[in-house]
């Protein structure tokens, strides 16, 4: 205890969060001294950032405060998280829709390239072959008979989801003069069938969305087109090692299959399909000649054993000069190493057609050519005919005969240009839309 006249020389003061010392000299009653000690007092608390002798109170609700707004932010997390799931299932969802209607979309594609791609053949207008006037009818009629019979057989294989009905196909003949820049023309004569299919929102098997009801669609209407042309504007032919062309390597000439055969030539099987017989030379140069053998590699002399090979296999890549034969064209013929007298081969050639009449493939491609006959020989064009026979009609004295008569031939590896005139026996199917 001071008394009222003491001096003290040292005041202490402490409080949870500080603590100081400080020398002022105090004397009982003097109230100069205690201000000075109430002003280190709050000199203290301010450079300590405390204004409040309760300060513990307040930190403590700082601290309560800053917990409250960690719980708060970690809410808001949780939040955007929920939402952030909920829109990517909605996007996944979209996006596995989006995959299913594409998926149904290619399959109905798919049909309808298969429907078309077998049904375009039957517009050939066999009438042509006959030297008759054109007339498509039953031909269109045939195409729309592959077609359904086709459908039948698709919807054999397939589910019951996936069957396609008789009134979600629809058939259309056209004519396309140029393949490269297609404009339909829904007049004869008929070079492209049309194949549209649709699996109605509203038939009997509808494409069924994954994301339906709550007020959206339960099924969409899914439709597809094929167009496929017998583009027979030839020029030439490109073989491949899987898939040779039946070629053979004889070229006939141009006045005797258009004119002679027409107007003097016979029908021995009844078909109204006018045949040729052509011949070349005997041996010994008697006789009269109507075709030549040519050497499509253009190496000189003709290979006859090549001959013989590519009159029973047809012509392979290594059988030519070039990757491509041709092009040709009638007021740019393809000049080729030709020759037109029968010789000692002469058996083996009537034994290798003799093979091709009596096999189940009697097709065969051959070359045209402008008389008069000419070494090199120039090649104006292609056709299609049917063997039916060959024979040495000068026993000893060899000379090669040849029946033919006119055919269609559709094949793969033949190149066509939109500037060449069109060809009646031999054609590409090409899928143009």
């Amino acid at each position: 205890m001071l008394s009222r006249h003491e001096p003290c020389s040292l005041v202490e003061f402490s409080c949870d969060y500080f603590e100081f010392t400080e020398n002022v000299p105090v004397t009982m009653g003097d109230f100069t001294s205690v201000e000075k000690i109430e002003n280190v007092f709050l000199n203290n608390l301010s450079s300590k950032r405390m204004t409040h002798p309760n300060s513990r109170t307040r930190r403590f609700s700082k601290i309560g405060d800053r917990r409250h707004f960690r719980r708060s932010q970690s809410g808001m997390m949780t939040l955007l998280l929920i939402v952030g799931l909920v829109i990517g299932l909605l996007l996944l969802m979209l996006v596995l829709n989006w995959i299913w209607l594409v998926m149904n979309n290619r399959d109905v594609q798919r049909r309808s390239d298969v429907l078309a791609h077998a049904a375009a053949v039957e517009l050939l207008d066999e009438g042509l072959l006959e030297e008759a006037s054109p007339d498509q009818s039953d031909d269109i009629f045939a195409a729309e008979t592959v077609v359904e019979s086709f459908r039948i057989l698709n919807n054999r294989v397939s589910s019951p989801v996936l069957k396609i009905e008789p009134t979600d196909v629809t058939v259309t003949p056209l004519w396309v003069k140029d393949v490269t820049s297609p404009n339909y023309v829904s007049s004869a004569p008929f070079n492209t069938l049309r194949v549209e299919l649709h699996r109605m929102a509203t038939g009997a098997n509808p494409v069924q969305l994954l994301i339906r009801g709550y007020g959206g669609p339960e099924a969409i209407t899914v439709s597809t087109t094929s167009c496929v042309t017998l583009d027979n504007r030839v020029v030439g032919f490109r073989p491949a090692e899987a898939s040779p062309t039946p070629l053979a390597p004889l070229a006939i000439e141009a006045d005797a299959w258009f004119v002679d055969r027409v107007s003097a030539g016979t029908d021995s099987n009844g078909n109204n399909r006018k045949e040729i017989q052509v011949t070349l030379f005997s041996a010994s140069g008697a006789g009269s000649s109507s075709a030549a053998f040519v050497a499509l590699d253009q190496i000189v002399p003709v290979n006859y054993d090549d001959v013989v090979g590519q009159i029973l296999d047809g012509i392979f890549p290594g059988d030519l000069a070039s990757p491509v034969l041709g092009p040709v064209f009638p007021d740019a013929p393809l000049p080729l190493p030709a020759e037109n007298h029968s010789n000692m081969f002469t058996h083996a050639l009537v034994s290798a057609f003799n093979t091709v009449a009596t096999s189940e493939d009697s097709q065969r491609i051959f070359l045209l050519y402008a008389k008069p006959f000419s070494d090199p020989l120039e090649i104006i064009g292609f056709i299609g005919a049917n063997v039916l026979e060959a024979a040495n009609l000068g026993s000893s004295d060899f000379q090669l005969a040849v029946t033919l008569e006119p055919v269609f031939i559709v094949h793969f590896t033949a190149e066509t240009n939109p500037l060449a005139p069109e060809n009646v026996y031999v054609h590409k199917l090409r899928r143009i839309q």
